[in-house]
């Protein structure tokens, strides 16, 4: 498949997005722990009354799924508690000033345990009060500060698992994904593995285009989460990104099992199917989408550049037919381009045909640059199938409306000269080679009616001219030629 085919085609982006939850923090208010109660468990039993959220996202964040979690805001909640067996343990009279004095108001309203734990904390005080401060700023979305507590607390107490993914997760939630990778790394390695640090640590390194390291993620993700469509999908992205397409493919065609109302994913087995060329495969999967009932105007479009790309141009008409219909003609760009196509590969009844359609969707109030664009792929139909007349009377037109347009003095000069009326076509040849853009071609098709008329010296000064703005390869062997002839003839 040409190149330009292929990037006239293209292929959808595929969006990466995190595992699919939704958050509340339940309000419930118990009795004061019993002297010697563990704190932490009276506080995961007891959750606060203050909030429902936990420092939540809008939904179009791409991680927003994940963090407005109902789960997920409420380990993040209790990691106000503290698990002594595991990370830095308090004093006799730190734990009473954690229990009578900070606990209480974590309950109430955590903003105003601030004061508090600020007077708690100094050098040689247990960690637990920075990382408590820190999830307070967490929550309350003052992240640098949160940030700033966790680091205080790592430094007292470097393996406290849960500062470290703390960490982490308040500088994804802050879009510092390149500095989560290490606290999300060191999350993992103190043994605080799961779907939810897998899959945020995946999304950083996609972040920055570090797709190995990121599929490795999303795998890991899903030892946890087999069912996670986000992180299937951010797989697939990681191997669409490394080229293992065939690998992508695999895991399309299993989703697509179990999820065929996703249209999203029927457009990325067709795009993944033109990445690897092949047509036949992708134009299928658009045809699933049309028989669906579930394809877009693009999808319509895209499957007609196929049926073009295999030389079947009755079925391409069908498919731009299809999508200047389901856009309802407010898009006659598009049918524009599909007719042009057409064009290009001498598709003149198809070209016709579409041209009608579009015609019935122009209105007067529209693009005039729609309709010079019509007139213009017109006229270059009449001028290929031999009629004359049509084609100038397009021609004229759009030269009546702006006697600048390049293209259509051209093509006038081309009508002009197939008409043998060489001097009006010198006339719109030497009118064009005036504009930028269009100089080179018009001194190439003036010098081409020259060498008609033998006038050999007068025609390579002009291609000579020609490729000093613009040098092109076949111009170049078209100008050696003429000299040969030129040398030939005496001239």
């Amino acid at each position: 498949m040409a190149a330009s085919a292929r990037a006239r085609l293209g292929w959808l982006a595929l969006s990466v997005l995190l595992a699919a939850w939704t958050p509340a923090w339940g309000a419930t208010r118990a009795k004061k722990p019993a002297t010697g109660e563990d704190p932490a468990a009276t506080l995961a039993a007891t959750p606060a009354t203050a909030s429902s959220r936990f420092a939540p996202l809008p939904p179009e964040h791409p991680l927003a799924d994940l963090w407005n979690d109902p789960e997920f805001t409420r380990r993040l909640v209790g990691s106000y508690g503290f698990h002594p067996q595991l990370e830095p343990r308090l004093t006799p009279e730190e734990q009473t000033r954690y229990r009578d004095r900070i606990l209480p108001l974590l309950r109430e309203d955590p903003k105003r345990a601030i004061p508090e734990l600020e007077a708690a904390i100094n050098p040689q005080a247990s960690a637990t009060f920075d990382y408590t401060l820190a999830t307070i700023h967490f929550q309350e979305e003052n992240f640098a500060a949160a940030t700033r507590h966790y680091q205080a607390a790592l430094t007292k107490f470097p393996d406290f698992l849960r500062a470290q993914r703390n960490l982490g997760l308040a500088l994804m939630r802050d879009g510092q994904y390149a500095d989560a990778i290490r606290p999300l790394t060191r999350t993992l390695a103190l043994g605080g593995a799961d779907g939810k640090i897998y899959g945020l640590l995946a999304f950083a390194h996609v972040s920055l285009n570090q797709f190995v390291a990121a599929a490795t993620a999303y795998q890991q993700a899903l030892l946890f989460e087999p069912d996670n469509l986000d992180y299937q999908l951010g797989l697939v992205k990681c191997q669409v990104a490394t080229a293992h397409y065939d690998a992508a493919l695999a895991l399309l065609n299993e989703l697509l099992e179990r999820h065929p109302d996703r249209d999203a994913l029927w457009s990325l087995q067709a795009n993944l199917y033109i990445q690897k060329n092949d047509l036949p495969r992708a134009t299928v999967t658009y045809e699933m989408l049309r028989r669906l009932g579930r394809a877009t105007p693009t999808h319509l479009s895209l499957l007609g550049d196929l049926y073009v790309s295999q030389d079947v141009p009755e079925l391409a008409l069908s498919a731009y037919l299809a999508a200047t219909d389901a856009d309802g003609g407010t898009n006659v760009t598009r049918a524009l381009r599909a007719a042009d196509v057409f064009v290009s590969r001498g598709a003149w009844d198809e070209a016709r045909r579409l041209f009608a359609a579009i015609h019935q969707r122009l209105t007067t109030d529209g693009d005039p640059g729609d309709q010079r664009k019509l007139l213009r792929l017109e006229a270059r139909v009449a001028l290929a199938t031999g009629d004359s007349e049509g084609a100038i009377q397009r021609l004229e037109q759009l030269l009546a409306q702006n006697p600048l347009d390049g293209e259509a003095l051209l093509l006038a000069g081309d009508h002009y000269r197939q008409a043998g009326d060489p001097e009006r076509a010198v006339f719109r040849y030497d009118a064009a080679a005036k504009l930028d853009g269009f100089a080179a071609q018009a001194l190439v098709k003036h010098a081409q009616l020259l060498v008609e008329g033998r006038r050999y010296p007068q025609a390579l000064e002009l291609l000579r001219h020609a490729q000093k703005l613009e040098p092109r390869d076949h111009v170049q062997r078209y100008l050696e030629k003429v000299e040969a002839v030129a040398s030939r003839a005496g001239g």
